[in-house]
Parts: C-alpha cells; structure tokens; sequence
C-alpha cells in the first residue's frame, strides 16, 4: 500500500510539471513606461538586507524599451529598485515573484504585473 501510494505522489508531481519538481518560474521584464530613462535597476530576495549591485551595469532602460532577467533562485518575495536618469528613485517591496511577470516603471513609481 505504502508503495502504491509513493509511485502514486511520484507521478502526480512529473504531471504537475517544473512547478512542483523545481520551485516556480522567476522569470520577469524590466518594462520601461516612465517616459524617463532608468539608470540603475536592483533586485532580490526581501530577506537580503542590501540591494547588491547594478543589474543594468553600463546599460539604461530607455523610455518604451524592456530588457528580460531571469534571476534563477527560489520563489519567494522580491524587492525592486530603480532609478532614474534625473536621480530620482522607486521602490517595490514584498513581491512574490512566482507571480509576476513584468516589472513596469511608470511615472508614478514601479508596478508589479
């Protein structure tokens, strides 16, 4: 019985796909509808008590422009943080990334979607 029912748990989550067997799908855009350039752009995991380096490095995100990440980890909640050309910032705080999808700089701040 206690077989029957491992086999059993074993083919459900092969059916469930790469969501169950390997954490969820992290992957996200950076979309640019801010009308403004974005220099710098952060991500992490909430729990990391610092934003880390420039995800942009030498690149901008230039108004109507998006560029795709992938930041490969487990689920869970996510901070953002972009800046401007003009050195104005947003944050975003607390989003669960397995459901999200896009990252949007708008005029007024960031918005998860």
């Amino acid at each position: 019985m206690l077989r029957r029912f491992v086999l059993a748990a074993a083919l459900l989550a092969a059916a469930a796909g790469p969501s169950l067997a390997q954490g969820c799908d992290t992957r996200f855009t950076l979309r640019n509808n801010s009308g403004a350039t974005v220099n710098e752009f952060y991500f992490g995991p909430s729990s990391r008590p610092d934003w880390g380096r420039d995800r942009l490095g030498e690149n901008v995100v230039a108004p109507g422009r998006a560029v795709n990440y992938t930041p490969g980890g487990r689920g869970g909640s996510y901070d953002f943080k972009i800046v401007w050309a003009n050195g104005e910032n947003a944050e975003l705080m607390r989003v669960n990334i397995c459901e999200t999808s896009e990252i949007v700089a708008t005029r007024s701040g960031i918005e998860a979607r």
